[in-house]
C-alpha cells in the first residue's frame, strides 16, 4: 500500500537525517531490531518533529508514527521556525491531517489573523474526528482573533482541555447531560477543564459543566470578573480551584461529590488596601461534604453558610458549620486587630479540622512588633483548636511576637496538637539565639508536640497542576 499524499507532504517538511547510525558510520541499527510496541513507546515519547523523522527511516517507522496515538505540540516546531509561522502552520495542518488517530496530547499555539480563523475551525474539527484526548489551546491575543470555533464542543472524546487568552464560543447548542442521558452529552469524557485568563459568559459556563457528565476538576486561572459568578451545579465535579483569580461569586449549588475548594490569591490582592467591598463571596451548604477549604482571607473573601453571612462579631450557630472539613487553610494579616478577629469566626465553621495552615501576610500593624498576648486568649474555646487540629502549618513565619503569640495559643489550646510546621520567609534573617529562645518558650507550653522549622519554602513551588492533584492528601503541603 502506498503512503497517503498528506503524510508525504508532512514528512517533506522535515530533514532527512535518519535517527539511527548507518552502515556508511561503521554503526549498528540495534533499536529497529526491538518489537513493535517498544517502538511505539519511543515515537510516542518523541516530540513531533522527531517522531516524524522516525517515519523516513522505513516503512515499518513509517507505519509506527502513523499508527501510534500522537502526541503534538506546536511550540516544538516554533522554536525551530520563530519567524517561519506559515511554515508551521501548514507542518500542523499536515500532521492532523496525516495521522490517522488517535490524537492522545495536542497542544497549539494561535497565532492567526481574524481572516484566517478557519484554520483553526478545521484543525479542532479534524482533531474531533480522530479521537483528540487532551487539548490544549494557547492564543496570542494581541494577533486580532479571540473567539474560539464552536467545533470544540464537538470534540467528544475529550477528557482534558485547557485553554488560555480565548473568549469561549456560545454554547446555547451544546447537549445538556439529563439524568439516565449522559451518552448524548457534548463532552461525556471531559474530566478536567482549566479556563486562563479567558472569558466565559456565566449560562456558556452552566452548560459546559451540565455537558460534561464526568468532570472532576474545575480550575480558572489568572481570571478576574468575568464570569461575575461561578455557581456550580454537577454530580461529578470534586475540585474547584481559582488560581490568582476572582468572581463576584462561587456558589456551590448543588454539587455532592465536592471535595476540594482551593482558592490562591497573590499578596497584593490579599493585603492593607481593600476595604472589603468588593470580597467574593463564597457559598456553601453546611451539608456539604468538602474537606478542603482554603486558603479563606477576610480582606477578600466573605463566607456564607447556608443562609448565614459569617461577620466578626457573630458567633457561629450550629446550622452555619461545615463538618467534613478536615484541612482548612487561612491567610491571616497578624498584628491588625480588626482583620485577624476573623480567625476565631472561620474556625468556628469548622468543627473537625485536622489540619490548619496560615499563611501569615506581610503587611502589619501597629502591634506586629509587641503582640498582644490577651488578643487570641479567644481561641482557647474554639472546637476545633481543642478537640481536633492535630497540625498546624504556618507559612511565611517572620518570627514576630504577633505571629508568636498565635501559637502561644494554639499550643496551650490545642488537647489533640501532635506537630506545628513552621515555614520561615524566605526574605528574611532572624539571629539564630533569638529562634532558639523562642522555640524553647513553644516547647514548654506543649511538651508532647514535634515542632519542625524550615527555611525559604514557601507558596513559590505551589501551582494549579499540585493543589488540583487528588493523590495528594493535602494541597496545601508543600512538603509532601
Amino acid at each position: 500500500m502506498g503512503i497517503p499524499s498528506g503524510l508525504k507532504s508532512f514528512f517533506s517538511c522535515f530533514s532527512a537525517r535518519s535517527a539511527v547510525a548507518s552502515e556508511s558510520d561503521g554503526g549498528e541499527d540495534i533499536i529497529s531490531t526491538l518489537p513493535d510496541d517498544v517502538l511505539s513507546g519511543i515515537v510516542s515519547l518523541l516530540p513531533v518533529k522527531d517522531a516524524a523523522r522516525t517515519a523516513l527511516l522505513s516503512s515499518r517507522w513509517r507505519d509506527l508514527w502513523a499508527s501510534n496515538p500522537l502526541v503534538l505540540d506546536d511550540m516544538d516546531l516554533l522554536l525551530s521556525n520563530p519567524s517561519h509561522v506559515a511554515a508551521v502552520t501548514a507542518t500542523v495542518s499536515s500532521a492532523i491531517a496525516a495521522h490517522r488517530g488517535p490524537f492522545r496530547s495536542v497542544s497549539l499555539t494561535c497565532y492567526f489573523a481574524a481572516a484566517d480563523k478557519h484554520v483553526l475551525r478545521r484543525w479542532i474539527r479534524t482533531l474531533a474526528a480522530k479521537g483528540v484526548r487532551e487539548l490544549v489551546l494557547n492564543n496570542i491575543p494581541w494577533a486580532g482573533f479571540n473567539l474560539l470555533p464552536g467545533a470544540l464542543l464537538e470534540c467528544r472524546s475529550l477528557q482534558r482541555l485547557r485553554i488560555s487568552d480565548w473568549r469561549f464560543p456560545d454554547t446555547s447548542g451544546a447537549a445538556v447531560v439529563r439524568r439516565g442521558e449522559s451518552s448524548a452529552a457534548a463532552l461525556p469524557c471531559l474530566r478536567e477543564l482549566v479556563l486562563s485568563r479567558c472569558t466565559i459568559q456565566e449560562q456558556d459556563l452552566d452548560r459546559v459543566v451540565a455537558s460534561s457528565p464526568r468532570l472532576k476538576t474545575l480550575v480558572f486561572v489568572l481570571s478576574f470578573g468575568v464570569p461575575e459568578r461561578v455557581r456550580v451545579s454537577s454530580r461529578s465535579l470534586r475540585c474547584v480551584v481559582f488560581w490568582h483569580s476572582e468572581a463576584e461569586e462561587l456558589a456551590v449549588v448543588a454539587v455532592p461529590l465536592l471535595e476540594r475548594i482551593i482558592i490562591q490569591m497573590s499578596w497584593l490582592s490579599c493585603g492593607i488596601g481593600r476595604d472589603g467591598s468588593d470580597r467574593m463571596r463564597i457559598k456553601i451548604s453546611s451539608a456539604s461534604m468538602v474537606q478542603v477549604l482554603g486558603y479563606l482571607n477576610h480582606n477578600c473573601h466573605e463566607l456564607q453558610i447556608g443562609d448565614t453571612v459569617i461577620k466578626v462579631g457573630k458567633k457561629v450557630a450550629p446550622d452555619a458549620m461545615v463538618p467534613s472539613v478536615k484541612i482548612l487553610a487561612l491567610s491571616v494579616q497578624f498584628g491588625v486587630r480588626y482583620r485577624s478577629r476573623m480567625v476565631f469566626r472561620f474556625l468556628e465553621c469548622f468543627p473537625n479540622i485536622e489540619t490548619l495552615h496560615v499563611g501569615s501576610i506581610p503587611d502589619r500593624g501597629p502591634t506586629s512588633k509587641n503582640g498582644d498576648p490577651e488578643f487570641w486568649n479567644e481561641i482557647d474555646s474554639v472546637e476545633c483548636v481543642k478537640a481536633s487540629i492535630n497540625k498546624v502549618v504556618i507559612h511565611g513565619f517572620r518570627w514576630e511576637n504577633c505571629e508568636v503569640e498565635f501559637l502561644k495559643s494554639i499550643l496551650e489550646g490545642g488537647k489533640m496538637l501532635q506537630k506545628i510546621c513552621i515555614l520561615q520567609d524566605e526574605n528574611i534573617s532572624v539571629p539564630e539565639a533569638d529562634i532558639n529562645g523562642i522555640l524553647s518558650l513553644l516547647a514548654s507550653l506543649n511538651k508532647g508536640v514535634e515542632m519542625i522549622i524550615l527555611a525559604g519554602q514557601d507558596y513559590g513551588i505551589w501551582t494549579y497542576e499540585v493543589v488540583s492533584d487528588p493523590s495528594r492528601n493535602d494541597p496545601f503541603d508543600c512538603q509532601s
